[in-house]
């Protein structure tokens, strides 16, 4: 197996996440209470031992280590300056505060949830994978800070890491060294096409799990690209641990790619040969079927393993695939009609090339548990396939790779006859120039609007430790702020007491309970100066943090409930 520099700085970055993760699961599973310190060393020893093999293994390449950091630094950058200036979630949403509120029970305890009666307050999160809870509340402990400040940065440096693996990934399927650099970067540029489903999922949708396990996902993806131009142990065991860091985070990812790695070693076992990798020198002798068959045991047997101890311990967590929801359908509205065209072409080219196999099996596989998980929404009576929707989510990364290769083809083919456009500069213009055009529309829609916020936190931590939990009400503009407050920082029960009532987080019936007497004491809200005039004049300000502040009714009130 022959990797680049970047490629292996890549791998071990993801690697240490995947370790954390899995290392505080099975801490967690066999009864200890997760030590984030601990688990920090232990997953650094995994990545600086798998960064000390894979380096081996590696030549210098200092254009790709140079584009892939470039990268991960504007990507990574580009996603705080939208939750600017709190770097908290900037999405909304039921969801949205279902993650939070198991972010924070982790962090409280330091172990999953196991009893079935914290359900009340946690819901469907008690059977939920909890990879991105873990990485959340592992990080604001490495950070001195908490999971719910962390959580906005750990996603977008999932995200930017899951960038450079598109890249990686393109780079390995270009047909020419000349065009492979920039054309692998037009890749990662086409995904602002499709921008509500490659960062919209988590920066306005609250798709928190499956966003974060994209990135493995994509890993994943890369690692059986690895394996394919080169079989060997070291791009299985990749694989594997990406796999499990893929099921642990969200695992109806895993699906597709275990269907791919199990069809590619199909096919190498029919072959009865290697292929060539687009570095090597010499091509490699056929390789044992039995070499074969162990790889890929070795990158299957962790996932599935990882799978059964999570069924055993919360087998109601399967009932995902029959769950519905709303989705956003990929329509030219929300998805430009040519980027479905390109990519239709993208596929019929793949088809040709098997350097692209990959590209197309991984398509089919997406496909194919689409087309099962529809199957499972009509039988459970759900109004729409909500996962079999979701897989469009993960289809966009091949997608955009068939249409870098094909037009990196069709650029080879019109410089052999210009020689003009042969200089690799013209291929970087070409592709700045389709970066400017599918870039302008996204830097110029307005930022989301975050029903979080650094104040609104500060006034309802200061509540928790000065007021009866019970005796708060919630003056916000969304309904979601005010059910924020309720289960993820004050801790309250989902399925009892005042989070069953719709009007507790109604913004307008809130505002009624105010205006007329006999409501709870004191209340928390978002914005003090936007509060009408005749709540404004019946009450004191106890504390105050910016625009967010804690107020006492006067007068009368009625009993904390």
């Amino acid at each position: 197996m022959l990797l680049v520099g970047a490629e292996t700085a890549a791998a071990s970055a993801v690697i240490f996440l995947a370790a954390a993760i899995a290392i505080a699961y099975l801490v967690d599973s066999v009864g200890l209470r997760i030590v984030p310190a601990v688990v920090f060393v232990a997953a650094a020893a995994v990545a600086a031992f798998a960064f000390m093999r894979l380096r081996r293994l590696a030549r210098p390449d200092r254009a790709a280590a140079a584009i892939a950091a470039v990268i991960v630094a504007v990507t990574f950058g580009w996603l705080l300056w939208l939750a600017r200036p709190d770097l908290l979630p900037t999405g909304s949403g039921p969801d949205l505060v279902h993650h939070l509120a198991l972010i924070a029970y982790i962090e409280q305890h330091w172990r999953l949830p196991h009893d079935p009666q914290l359900g009340a307050y946690l819901g469907e999160m008690v059977h939920y994978t909890p990879g991105v809870h873990l990485l959340a509340s592992l990080a604001g402990g490495w950070l001195r800070t908490d999971g719910l400040h962390a959580l906005d940065a750990m996603l977008a440096l999932s995200v930017a890491l899951k960038a450079a693996f598109v890249f990686l990934v393109a780079r390995r399927c270009m047909p020419s060294e000349r065009t492979r650099d920039p054309f692998s970067v037009g890749a990662v540029v086409l995904l602002l096409v499709p921008y509500a489903y490659s960062v919209g999922s988590f920066t306005e949708q609250s798709y928190l799990a499956q966003a974060a396990s994209e990135l493995f996902a994509v890993a994943m993806w890369w690692a059986l690209t690895v394996w394919d131009q080169q079989p060997s142990h070291a791009a299985a065991v990749l694989f594997a641990i990406f796999g499990v860091g893929a099921f642990l985070t969200w695992p109806v990812w895993t699906g597709p790619l275990l269907l791919v790695f199990v069809t590619v070693a199909l096919i190498h076992a029919a072959s009865g040969r290697s292929r060539r990798a687009p570095d090597a020198p010499t091509a490699e002798p056929p390789r044992p079927l039995g070499a074969t068959a162990a790889d890929l045991l070795i990158g299957v047997a962790p996932v599935a393993a990882i799978g059964a101890l999570h069924g055993s311990q919360h087998p109601a967590g399967f009932q995902i695939v029959r769950t519905g929801g709303f989705v956003i359908w990929p329509t030219p509205d929300v998805v430009k009609w040519w980027f479905f065209a390109l990519a239709a072409i993208g596929v019929l080219f793949a088809l040709t090339r098997r350097r692209l196999l990959g590209v197309t099996l991984l398509l089919v596989a997406i496909a194919a548990q689409a087309a099962a998980l529809t199957e499972a929404a009509r039988s459970s009576g759900a109004a729409a396939p909500y996962l079999a929707l979701k897989m469009f989510y993960l289809a966009i990364y091949p997608m955009a790779v068939a249409i870098a290769a094909t037009a990196a083809a069709l650029w080879d083919t019109i410089t052999a006859h210009v020689a003009g456009l042969r200089s690799p500069a013209a291929a970087w213009i070409v592709v700045a120039a389709i970066g400017i055009a599918v870039a302008r529309p996204v830097a110029v829609a307005p930022r989301p609007k975050p029903v979080l916020s650094e104040p609104v936190f500060q006034a309802g931590e200061w509540a928790k430790s000065h007021v009866g939990l019970t005796c708060v009400d919630y003056l916000t503009r969304d309904g979601y702020t005010a059910y924020w407050l309720h289960l993820a920082v004050f801790g309250q029960p989902r399925a009892s007491g005042r989070a069953i009532e719709d009007e507790t987080f109604e913004p307008k019936k809130a505002l009624v309970r105010w205006i007329l007497p006999g409501g709870l004491p004191y209340a928390i809200t978002d914005d003090l100066d936007a509060l009408p005039r005749d709540i404004r004049s019946n009450i004191d300000v106890v504390t105050q943090f910016g625009h967010a502040a804690v107020v006492k009714r006067r007068g009368e009130s009625g009993p904390c409930h």
